[in-house]
């Protein structure tokens, strides 16, 4: 595993227990620390997600792309007969 993956699960094994003596006994440092640290965690875990959806290779633009609707407009569908009727 990665070192980001072990700090965010430090973050988070560590974090809720701080947080939840500190909140619980009225310790506001140790609150403030635990609260702090599942922030950390929470940072990580967006980073990790937003990261997850990125391609390993870039995508390689088309040697021919599209054709430019300015300079060749698109052709008007032949409208059928029996649509007349």
């Amino acid at each position: 595993m990665k070192g980001r993956i072990w700090l965010a699960a430090a973050c988070l094994i560590a974090g809720i227990p701080l947080a939840a003596y500190g909140l619980a006994d009225g310790h506001g440092l140790l609150a403030a620390v635990g609260l702090a640290l599942l922030l950390a965690f929470w940072f990580l875990a967006w980073q990790w997600m937003t990261g997850a959806n990125k391609l390993a290779t870039p995508i390689k633009p088309a040697a021919n792309a599209a054709w430019n609707m300015r300079d060749q407009p698109a052709e008007k569908p032949e409208r059928d007969e029996r649509a007349n009727r």
